[in-house]
């Protein structure tokens, strides 16, 4: 008994110029691809970018933005393996990029979550394949998927006028219990099923998730998800018992806190997050027998290890998950400007009364922001003097909102270096410095870089691309299949568990795929 999963992250890239300007991103992007392509010593042309000697893809996504997708494993260590495997060669074509580029002078990538200023998100999606009847997932899935944020990245709500912590800014992008799109609409539930592979199975896309630096959070990410999608497929309903009135509701709540944040049942009554996620390692525990994966119990001993610390021993988790990493730097931070973290609550409240007042009147005022108070008309004098005693009785006053709004731009920031790729980024830095406790195996994520997985279809794929592209034949690849144009063959790579290059003769390569034309 086996699985197949794999991941994808979304990278932000910017550059500045040698005058400290940025440099527009759609030109960027272009330039920045080309020279991926050129870069990329042993790759093969696909229909969506260029597949790597270790059996991934590297590609540049709808939306302008870099992506790497994993080459398919079945197991959750490797997932992560291999993600990180992602960060690495994104990272030194960036690094030579830059050096090649005379108008450069600072390269920014990060595999971070939000612009918070613009509303920008980047998504790290999760693929699994499985025979469950895929009608039937929805209702099983949602409440795992809702109450999954405990191992959220962490960072600030984009919707609130000052600054709200968040476990998972992701969840509040999220507006659709259900949907096929992910590009225009942030479901919950993502029923997009491309046929990867042969008849019967089917691909589960998890777009509702964002991307972690922490292991332990990512592994419990695959881990868990993969685990109780194998439950689902052998006929068990974990998601009966636990249904939510209103999923997309649920998850904007459950992101407001680790615990103590609850939501109602369809049923009647209320849960939390926590529960939830106690419910399903219960009954993945109780199914152990039949979820013989090599794996399984690594996994939930870090699942109800994990849940526990939430839930007792919050010090521990803030050397262990995203979020909590990133709460106790931020709160540092602010107590560094002499803001009180315990305040951020009253702020939120105030200026959250001022906007709903601005917006009343939407059509004659511009979009509502945070510095427009720093010069307050005579309208906002009034308004902001109304709400002047609700401050005072936190010990708070207008008079601090300057050192609130520059806080809260540096914290913006300060999110985004906490993913950035390479030493400057703040989590490998803190990772570096020995300050967290995140890792769960010793992954070789150099070897990643170069070597394909060894017990899936991508072995092969990754196999040939070395072998073809040292030839230097011409040739593409897919996630399906290879095409040999110069010998008029294609190798079917339909079944995920290939292990034999299976090549046939072919005779239209050319009109079937035009990107193999000379």
């Amino acid at each position: 008994m086996t699985t197949v999963m794999g991941g994808e992250t979304e990278y932000a890239i910017s550059a500045r110029d040698h005058a400290g300007q940025p440099i527009p991103q759609g030109p960027l992007l272009a330039r920045f691809f080309a020279h991926t392509t050129a870069a990329l010593k042993y790759s093969s042309m696909s229909s969506r970018g260029r597949f790597l000697r270790n059996g991934g893809l590297i590609y540049l996504d709808a939306g302008l933005h870099m992506e790497w997708a994993t080459p398919e494993v079945t197991c959750p260590f490797e997932a992560v393996r291999y993600l990180e495997a992602g960060d690495l060669i994104v990272q030194d074509i960036a690094t030579s990029f830059a050096a090649g580029s005379s108008d450069i002078s600072e390269i920014f990538c990060s595999r971070t979550n939000v612009d918070y200023l613009s509303g920008t998100l980047w998504a790290s999606h999760e693929s699994y394949m499985h025979r469950a009847n895929v009608k039937e997932l929805p209702a099983q899935l949602l409440p795992f998927l809702a109450s999954r944020v405990l191992f959220g990245a962490g960072g600030w709500d984009y919707r609130a006028p000052a600054l709200r912590f968040t476990l998972s800014p992701r969840a509040h992008f999220i507006s659709r219990t259900i949907d096929s799109d992910s590009q225009y609409t942030r479901p919950l539930f993502h029923t997009k099923d491309e046929p990867l592979s042969g008849p019967g199975i089917h691909r589960l896309h998890v777009a509702c998730s964002e991307r972690a630096c922490s292991q332990t959070a990512s592994v419990l990410r695959f881990g868990t998800t993969a685990l109780v999608l194998a439950l689902i497929e052998r006929g068990a309903r974990p998601g009966s018992d636990v249904a939510l009135a209103s999923p997309v509701w649920a998850v904007d709540r459950f992101a407001a806190a680790a615990t103590g944040v609850s939501a109602p049942l369809l049923r009647g009554g209320r849960t939390t997050a926590l529960a939830i996620q106690r419910h399903y390692l219960s009954r993945v525990e109780d199914a152990m027998d039949q979820l013989p994966f090599p794996w399984t119990s690594d996994v939930c001993a870090l699942w109800r290890r994990t849940l526990d610390d939430i839930e007792e021993d919050r010090p521990r988790v803030a050397v262990t998950l995203d979020w909590a990493i990133k709460q106790r730097l931020f709160e540092r931070r602010l107590a560094q400007r002499g803001i009180a973290w315990t305040s951020l609550r009253t702020w939120n409240t105030a200026l959250d009364r001022i906007r709903r007042r601005w917006l009343k009147d939407a059509a004659q005022r511009p979009p509502f922001e945070l510095a427009t108070l720093l010069n307050p008309d005579g309208w906002l004098r009034t308004e902001m003097g109304k709400l002047s005693r609700l401050l005072g009785r936190q010990g708070l006053s207008w008079e601090q909102l300057p050192a609130l709004a520059a806080a809260r731009l540096e914290l913006f920031e300060l999110d985004a270096k906490f993913g950035a790729l390479g030493e400057n980024g703040i989590f490998n830095a803190l990772d570096r410095a020995g300050a967290l406790s995140h890792r769960v195996r010793d992954l070789d994520v150099a070897d990643a870089v170069v070597t394909p997985p060894q017990d899936t279809r991508a072995k092969i794929r990754g196999d040939v691309v070395l072998r073809l592209s040292t030839e230097a034949t011409s040739y593409g690849a897919e996630w399906t299949r290879v095409y040999d144009r110069a010998r008029r063959r294609e190798l079917d790579l339909m079944n995920p568990f290939e292990t034999d290059e299976r090549w046939r003769e072919v005779s239209y390569l050319e009109d079937k795929h035009p990107l193999l034309r000379p």
